[in-house]
């Protein structure tokens, strides 16, 4: 089960500073060696010679070369001239910047993601006009709260699951009113979504205790707890598995409520009963496309493993009892779950709100 708490705030480890590492941007000049090719798998494996011009920091516009090592397993950076990478180098060389401590991190990817970005609001405004920009808005919303307030909290010690919670709700309310506008169909998104977000904590914990796990079994928390870093590290897999099924929570709730605000402007007098069994109507689509999704979605970011699995004949008692694969049962199902029990619940809002003699109409 989970233990709701946490201890002292660090970002830092024990026995290593942030300013040992200089991570800066830079543009390959010339490859002077080339020495790879493509291994029996396809990956690209060898060594490189590259001079690269440093694009910032105090050595802007200097020319260093730079020693580049592909390997089979890791992501390597097969450079060519004219690409913009990142370069590692490693403090405490005696010059760094003759490259004996330095290698190429990744490609910079920095515009590329900025140009995508504005391309989405941009096909976001060609479709929808300004209701696009609002959603867009909603968006940018969303991740600053997650990037720039929920993590930094989380690692100053705040508690991840009410940290989680709270956070969770904020972005439903300023998300759906930013796409809506404020009105009666808008309550009942927000309203349903936050039942689904008190499900998905119910149906979390039910599961968390039928198949007996918690957040010490998520991949790379033993880094987290090696490094001795003191956050709540037992609530992680709650708040990770909230914050990737709250847009599916939330689209459940949206998709009712507006399909049964239209359906109740097209009917002189709408009754209750009549928009609620419309709504279960038309709620068991959406159900069945959204869990759907969801479950295939989570199935999708395991493949490699079940992959793996299937070539390596896993016996398969030994493999429904793996801690992973738990672990993916919980996120497809304590997520579907939340959505499924969302729909009656805003189906039940809307009606209360749209129907003939409610307040507002």
């Amino acid at each position: 089960m989970v233990i709701w708490g946490s201890s002292r705030p660090l970002w830092q480890t024990p026995d290593r500073n942030p300013n040992d590492a200089h991570f800066l941007s830079g543009r390959v000049r010339e490859v002077l060696e080339d020495n790879t090719g493509v291994n029996e798998a396809g990956a690209r494996v060898g060594t490189q010679s590259l001079r690269i011009e440093l694009l910032q920091g105090e050595h802007r516009g200097e020319i260093i070369t730079v020693q580049n090592r592909l390997f089979p397993i890791e992501h390597g950076v097969h450079a060519q001239r004219g690409d913009r990478v990142l370069v590692f180098f490693e403090a405490g060389a005696i010059n760094p910047l003759e490259g004996y401590f330095s290698h190429l991190q990744s490609y910079d990817r920095t515009i590329g993601i900025y140009i995508v970005i504005v391309g989405f609001v941009a096909l976001l405004f060609a479709v929808f006009g300004k209701s696009g920009l609002r959603a867009a808005f909603g968006l940018v919303f969303t991740i600053v709260m997650l990037l720039f307030l929920l993590l930094p909290l989380i690692a100053q010690g705040v508690p991840p699951g009410i940290l989680t919670v709270f956070s969770s709700v904020v972005i439903v309310i300023v998300s759906i009113i930013a796409i809506m506008d404020f009105g009666k169909k808008t309550v009942a998104s927000i309203l349903g979504s936050c039942f689904g977000i008190l499900c998905y904590v119910v149906f979390y914990f039910l599961i968390t205790f039928v198949l007996r796990l918690d957040g010490f079994n998520i991949s790379q928390v033993d880094t987290l707890i090696i490094a001795g870093v003191g956050i709540g590290i037992s609530e992680l897999l709650f708040s990770s598995i909230l914050i990737t099924s709250l847009g599916g929570i939330m689209d459940v709730a949206v998709s009712l409520s507006s399909s049964m605000f239209e359906l109740s402007e097209s009917i002189k007098k709408p009754t209750f009963k009549g928009l609620f069994q419309s709504g279960m109507k038309v709620s068991r689509d959406i159900i069945g496309s959204s869990a759907n999704t969801l479950i295939l979605a989570f199935v999708g970011s395991f493949l490699i493993s079940l992959l793996l699995f299937a070539i390596t004949n896993t016996n398969y008692q030994v493999l429904v009892n793996r801690v992973d694969i738990g672990i993916e049962i919980l996120r497809a199902f304590a997520a579907s779950a939340a959505m499924i029990v969302c729909a009656p619940a805003t189906a039940l809002i809307s009606a209360s709100k749209f129907s003939k003699g409610s307040n507002g109409r």
